[in-house]
């Protein structure tokens, strides 16, 4: 048995550990990165569905206007004080809101199944969300963001990995300048037979002459031996021994392969590092733009707060005059479009308000985090 130890080959193996443990840890960013996309995909599914049932509010309540002025309308025709255009006109307006919601309630049926879709759940399964679409005026600054990003941001992180991989095959390269020293140690031994016919006892004793006494054969000598006979026997021996010795392994000349390799992986890592340089610059101007885009929505939302508060007073005003006889049906429902436009403006603007505000703590790196 021949053992072989490296006792120092230029920190190859090292390198070679440490490089294996920054791939693992490019995987489990991979891994986080896929999760964020994951996460992210959930939670605006989930304002998606919220969005939907709150704009299916605003339609049943516009239809529920339109229903109570065609009733009214329809009244007034009875006594007297209406004609059948004014009927008809408000069954028309009545109708089309009625439409209007049941198509908000098939986009609302869509948006749970794309939300089971993503929590990978059952198509069919339904939500009983009690909670309104929140609207929190949330302030940032763009330097602690800034901060945040380049500190956690997945992507970066695993541009930042994938740079140490490239300069640890570098130093792997460079190590082949370095001479090895090897051991190398270990034991043999042999076990030999032999198989032969040998001569044996057999127990029994042979009466030999030998001689005479005085020469006269009338007193003979005798000699007494055992008797042997051939018989098949294995003689059995073994050796053994143990060595050890240290060997120096220098590499003189190889056709400057181990030069041109380092070169590769040089040239490689500045590449990585080019990439890395050009990944802050996209992250800080996507930071930027997502910066700016959600302080934008943040005052499209106040906007759209203080528009529909003013178009629910006017609707009010306008519903009291058009029964007053101050306001045409045409006015009054060019007042009400202008309400059912102006709330849903308002929960798209909050809606788009939130996506902002994902989208920055998805590039801050802080998406996982918050959601666990």
């Amino acid at each position: 048995m021949d053992v072989q130890f490296t006792l120092f080959d230029g920190f190859a193996v090292k390198l070679t550990k440490a490089r294996l443990e920054k791939i693992e840890e490019l995987t489990g960013g991979n891994a986080r990165f896929i999760m964020e996309n994951t996460v992210q995909g959930i939670i605006l599914g989930y304002y998606q569905v919220l969005l939907q049932q709150e704009q299916l509010k605003v339609l049943i309540k516009n239809k529920e206007f339109s229903k109570e002025r065609y009733h009214y309308i329809k009244l007034r025709k009875e006594l007297g004080g209406a004609i059948t255009f004014d009927v008809l006109q408000e069954q028309n307006n009545y109708l089309t809101d009625s439409a209007t919601v049941l198509q908000q309630e098939i986009f609302l049926k869509n948006a749970v199944r794309n939300l089971n879709v993503l929590l990978n759940q059952n198509i069919n399964k339904t939500y009983r969300l009690t909670d309104p679409i929140p609207f929190e005026s949330e302030e940032y600054r763009y330097e602690d963001l800034r901060d945040k990003m380049f500190r956690s941001n997945t992507n970066l992180k695993n541009q930042y990995i994938s740079q140490e991989l490239f300069r640890n095959s570098t130093r792997l390269a460079e190590s082949n300048y370095a001479p090895t020293i090897v051991m190398n140690t270990g034991v043999n031994g042999s076990l030999d037979r032999l198989n032969a016919n040998f001569r044996v006892p057999t127990g029994n004793t042979i009466e030999n002459t030998v001689g005479y006494v005085n020469r006269n054969q009338a007193l003979p000598v005798y000699n007494n031996v055992n008797e042997t006979a051939l018989a098949p026997l294995t003689q059995t021996g073994n050796s053994y021994g143990a060595y050890l010795n240290l060997g120096l392994r220098v590499t003189l000349f190889n056709g400057g392969q181990i030069r041109r390799a380092v070169e590769n992986s040089r040239i490689q890592e500045s590449i990585e590092q080019l990439s890395t340089d050009q990944l802050k610059l996209s992250l800080e101007n996507d930071l930027l733009a997502s910066f700016d885009l959600y302080n934008l929505r943040q005052q499209l939302v106040q906007i759209s707060q203080v528009r529909l508060q003013a178009a629910e007073l006017n609707l009010t005003l306008a519903d009291e005059r058009y029964k007053n006889g101050a306001l045409s049906a045409i006015d009054l429902r060019i007042v009400q479009d202008n309400y059912q436009v102006a709330a849903l403006d308002t929960y798209l603007a909050i809606y788009a308000r939130i996506s902002s505000s994902v989208d920055l703590i998805r590039l801050t790196g802080g998406l996982v985090d918050n959601a666990n």
